[in-house]
């Protein structure tokens, strides 16, 4: 059996709070009946609802107060908003609104500003399903009689809508007592509304609307509803039957609920002790790793870097208190010295005969050619070039010798100047450029003294050079010679420099400099690794603490669970004697005459009798006058209300809201 949840709100801002509530909360559908739609906020909310996916359908009268509001931007998202024509069968004077087939909203509200601020309204919240069922129907009559206005086809009538489920109340015992009441109010209690509509109609026909007679018609209506919750024998045996039934259908569905919920906190337990032990497992590990790193830095790390700075300071303070000047290594020095002094006597011999060639070789055969006499074959070394440089004078000798230092000036560029790469490049280029001018003039000069002796008949050309063997002869071998020169001479001054105090002080201080920056580099590795230490430190402080929390937790689960089972027990047990209490209850009252019933279906009847003398007001009147006598009518059922049940003056059966 349905659950009813059904209340009468009488306050404008309730009823607009009580609407805008509903809409936000809408999942599927809305449905809305309204003459005026005039009110931008619940525009807006219909509108957000459709970009939401919500299907929407609006049925409002076709007049010019409808015409401020845009609803074709409303169709254009996808509502359908049908206009009905005042014409034929009246004003249109709906006004209710079903949302998601689960609750309905019905009374003399019209979604309108000046209902919202000046009107005295009020609606009616149920979710009675034939109550929605029954609205839903009048909202589909409607829309197929606009249709059939429109000359629009009307689509076929489907089933009974299906019924969205309505969430139960949390307390057993209210639910199973609210259960009852609607099980009663729908025994006793029920009426055909459609004919209470068309008395209030006929009343205010008959009446021209005139609300003084109100009050009496209320009290008949009252008189009415008091004679329908007399019980005759059948009923009582009905009722009686079904609050049997639907007590031990609720004893039953309470015991499942009990059974299911120790199952879930069994469930719960189970996953939360897994979950416990897992963090358990998980820190211990991270425990253990911490703790080998912890060993880790104070017997490995931290230690070795110690050992290596105290190696440091012994070796600080040896050079700092001990220096010995290094003992001459004969046996590289004697090598060394002999290489050094054959290789400038070569280099003296062959640039000086490279000299001599360049400036007299030629000379030399045009002198024998005059004299008649046989021209020697020229070389690429002449043995006689110092001899003869001396008989032409001295000034030739001094030339040839002082030539020689050209290219030693180029093997020891590196004593004179300190920057490796400068004296590389004077070197390889000075190589290149003098033993390559040096070859070329004497290849030049022993071809001229063969075309002074006929053995050839070319005269010289430049390019000839590149390939006489004897331009890559000189080449080759001043070369080599001036580079073995020099890797000689660099290694005599290497000998000589580790004996030099002065460098040798140099060197030594340069020495303990580097190994002070060793240590100090050593000591920052030792205070990071010392953080690190103090930082894994408190790290095992912090799991071992989560560890105990974890431990502490595992040893109150059962005791936890235990106490949560002992109260759902203990609540299931509460649970079955409240029903059985309220069950018997009701049943002495059926027996005794002495139910009890909602005091909102008494206030439902009123505003179903109202909604019917309304409706003549709005086909006889125009509608700023049918508006006045609204008002009036609802101002006479407000006072009626109040005179007849804020006083108490009702019959002892009817049962007031907690709230009223």
């Amino acid at each position: 059996m349905e659950v009813i949840d059904q209340q009468v709100i009488n306050d404008n801002k309730e009823i607009y709070a009580k609407i805008q509530s509903e809409l936000l909360a809408a999942e599927q559908e809305i449905l809305i009946a309204t003459a005026w739609f005039t009110d931008d906020d619940l525009y807006q909310i219909v509108s957000g609802k459709l970009d939401e996916g919500v299907r929407v359908e609006i049925i409002i009268a076709d007049n010019q107060e409808n015409e401020k509001l845009d609803f074709d931007r409303l169709v254009d998202k996808g509502a359908e908003v049908y206009k009905i024509k005042n014409s034929g069968s009246g004003i249109m004077n709906q006004k209710f609104c079903v949302i998601d087939q689960r609750i309905a909203l019905h009374g003399s509200y019209n979604w309108s500003v000046n209902a919202k601020k000046n009107n005295q309204e009020s609606i009616i919240s149920t979710n009675h399903q034939e109550t929605i069922a029954s609205l839903i129907e009048n909202f589909n009559n409607v829309k197929h009689r606009i249709l059939g206005q429109n000359g629009q086809p009307i689509p076929p009538k489907t089933d009974k809508p299906k019924v969205l489920p309505v969430e139960a109340p949390v307390k057993a015992g209210a639910e199973f007592e609210k259960v009852l009441d609607s099980m009663i109010a729908a025994e006793v209690g029920s009426f055909d509304r459609k004919l209470l509509r068309e008395q209030g109609f006929e009343r205010s026909r008959l009446n021209s609307g005139d609300h003084q007679v109100l009050y009496k018609a209320f009290d008949t209506v009252y008189s009415v509803f008091i004679n329908d919750i007399d019980v005759i024998d059948d009923k009582k045996k009905r009722l009686q039957t079904k609050i049997e039934e639907h007590r031990v259908k609720s004893c039953d569905g309470l015991n499942k609920t009990c059974e299911l919920e120790i199952g879930h906190c069994e469930q719960d337990n189970a996953l939360t002790k897994t979950k416990l032990e897992s963090q358990q497992t998980q820190l211990e590990a991270e425990v253990a790793i911490s703790s080998r790193n912890i060993e880790e830095l104070k017997f490995d790390k931290i230690p070795f870097i110690e050992a290596q700075n105290e190696e440091l300071d012994r070796q600080i303070k040896k050079a700092e208190l001990e220096f010995i000047t290094p003992k001459i290594k004969w046996y590289e020095l004697i090598p060394t010295l002999i290489f050094n002094v054959a290789l400038l006597g070569y280099l003296f011999v062959f640039y000086s005969s490279a000299a001599y060639i360049l400036l007299f070789s030629v000379a030399d055969a045009k002198e024998q050619e005059a004299q008649s006499l046989s021209i020697a074959a020229p070389q690429i070394f002449n043995a006689h070039a110092i001899s003869r440089a001396y008989e032409r004078g001295w000034i030739a000798l001094l030339f040839i010798c002082l030539f020689v230092f050209i290219p030693l000036s180029f093997a020891m560029a590196d004593r004179f100047i300190r920057k490796p790469w400068v004296t590389h490049l004077i070197f390889w280029v000075g190589i290149i450029f003098l033993d390559g001018a040096v070859a070329y003039k004497v290849t030049q000069s022993i071809y001229e003294v063969n075309y002074a002796r006929d053995n050839v008949h070319i005269p010289w050309e430049w390019h000839m050079a590149f390939t006489d063997t004897n331009f890559y002869l000189v080449f080759v071998f001043g070369a080599l010679g001036l580079l073995m020169f020099k890797f000689a001479l660099a290694k005599m001054m290497r000998l000589f420099e580790d004996r030099n105090p002065d460098i040798l002080t140099q060197r030594n201080r340069l020495f303990v400099t580097q190994l002070r920056g060793e240590i100090e580099v050593n000591k920052g590795k030792i205070m990071t690794l010392r953080e690190e230490l103090g930082t894994l430190d408190k790290e095992v402080i912090r799991l071992k603490a989560d560890i105990k929390k974890i431990l502490q937790e595992l040893s109150t689960l059962p005791i936890t669970l235990n106490h949560e089972l002992e109260r759902k027990r203990s609540q299931l047990i509460t649970d079955l004697e409240t029903i059985d209490k309220i069950a018997t209850i009701y049943i002495i009252h059926i027996q005794s005459d002495n139910l009890s019933i909602s005091v909102d279906a008494l206030k439902d009847r009123i505003n179903v009798y109202l909604e019917g003398w309304n409706d003549f007001l709005y086909q006889e009147y125009a509608i700023p006058k049918a508006m006045v006598k609204t008002a009036e009518a609802a101002d006479m059922a407000i006072t009626w209300q109040v005179e007849k049940l804020h006083t108490n003056k009702v019959d002892k059966r009817v049962k007031f809201n907690t709230s009223e």
